[in-house]
């Protein structure tokens, strides 16, 4: 079902995944530049890298700020207000004269630019509810999650044409077109209370009270640990491709966008099926997917053919899809009133949930799939867990 802003007029769909595409191309878009970067500041590689983590950390934690704001404030102030920051910062970026003031930058640049994601999130649930809120949002994740395919292309040929310096300057354009392009695209959609915004404390406890809901837990726990074992692929991906297996870097490069075009795909074909299945039923379909691409690289974790990783890892991110936009749709749609700080903790947990994993797998052994594998197993298996939650929860269910 859609449901009209006040003005009538609904945000279109590719706009919203403009901008949710925004966070994710600043996250990488710079990664093959930052030997450069290093080299650059005659500093280690290992703070130069801090460009990369320290965007993240700061990305992850801001949107349990930028969540509330949008819903005392209204979407489009906070989506301004974010883009000006990213903006602002990207500029200090490109000026940087040392790697202090670009990490800085960097930290300044997730916290505005988190916006960009929270934001259409809240959109969609604002205008759509349900199974609706499911399809719209899966088409959102799909246009989001072509950024990390073409962020290194794109980074590297900005860096050959110009230097490092300009992918930072591409990114401040940026953020003016994503500004001007909400002026003419985006109309505030916040819910009101008898035509004025809800105070503080009224959000807050509305907030509260989703985590005592055991649908919102659910959800939660079921996009958390159904959406981050990614970030491990991204951490043992090369050591056990390149290194291990001896695949040459630009085929490496193609087997990442195999994987993350498996992810397009999943959420194409659950934007399919949630209308004749439910969220809820899509949901449990992309549980069961994952444990089966997990068990099969587990089953596979002692042989030494590049498909054996590759394949599985393109099952899991196919299964993906399913779970991250009804995971989305479920958790927002239970207090649309406060669908911006639900989105926030989603993406906090998320993301703070993949960089403790990405990390603890970079210090595991590197010469063998079987950690990954395992937790793979485990992460499905907790997402399997957040769907008994919903399952089982005394609460009306989503359609």
């Amino acid at each position: 079902m859609s449901i009209s802003p006040p003005d009538g007029r609904i945000p279109p769909i590719f706009f919203l995944g403009f901008l949710a595409a925004i966070g994710p191309l600043a996250l990488s878009i710079h990664v093959q530049s930052i030997p450069a970067i290093s080299t650059a500041f005659g500093t280690p590689y290992a703070q130069a890298q801090l460009t990369v983590s320290a965007y993240l950390l700061s990305f992850a934690t801001s949107q349990l700020i930028v969540g509330p704001l949008s819903d005392r404030f209204g979407r489009k102030p906070v989506l301004y207000g974010g883009l000006l920051l990213f903006g602002l910062a990207s500029a200090g970026a490109a000026m940087a004269n040392s790697i202090e003031v670009l990490i800085v930058a960097r930290v300044l640049q997730g916290a505005g630019g988190c916006a960009t994601l929270v934001v259409p999130r809240a959109v969609v649930q604002d205008t759509h509810r349900g199974v609706e809120a499911a399809r719209v949002m899966a088409f959102v994740a799909m246009l989001q999650s072509t950024a990390p395919s073409i962020a290194p292309v794109l980074g590297g040929g900005i860096d050959a044409l110009l230097d490092w310096r300009g992918i930072f300057w591409f990114l401040t354009i940026l953020s003016a077109v994503a500004a001007l392009g909400a002026s003419f695209w985006l109309r505030e959609t916040r819910p009101l209370t008898g035509g004025q915004p809800d105070r503080w404390g009224t959000i807050f406890l509305r907030y509260a009270q989703l985590f005592r809901s055991r649908l919102y837990i659910g959800y939660t726990i079921a996009f958390t640990f159904g959406t981050s074992g990614f970030f491990g692929f991204l951490a043992v991906g090369p050591a056990l491709l390149i290194e291990t297996r001896g695949l040459d870097p630009i085929w490496f490069s193609v087997c990442l966008t195999l994987v993350t075009t498996q992810f397009v795909l999943g959420n194409y074909t659950a934007s399919r099926l949630v209308r004749r299945f439910g969220i809820d039923r899509v949901l449990i379909a992309g549980v069961i997917g994952e444990i089966a691409a997990a068990l099969i690289l587990f089953g596979l974790s002692s042989e030494i053919a590049i498909a054996a990783v590759v394949g599985p890892v393109m099952l899991y991110s196919y299964f993906n899809g399913y779970i991250f936009a009804n995971g989305i749709a479920g958790a927002t749609g239970i207090d649309p009133r406060v669908a911006g700080s639900a989105s926030s903790f989603l993406g906090f947990a998320q993301l703070g949930t993949g960089a403790v994993i990405a990390f603890v797998m970079s210090r595991l052994p590197l010469d063998t799939i079987l950690p990954y594998a395992i937790t793979l197993i485990a992460l499905s298996a907790l997402a399997g867990a957040g769907m008994w939650l919903v399952r089982t929860a005394q609460q009306p269910q989503s359609p």
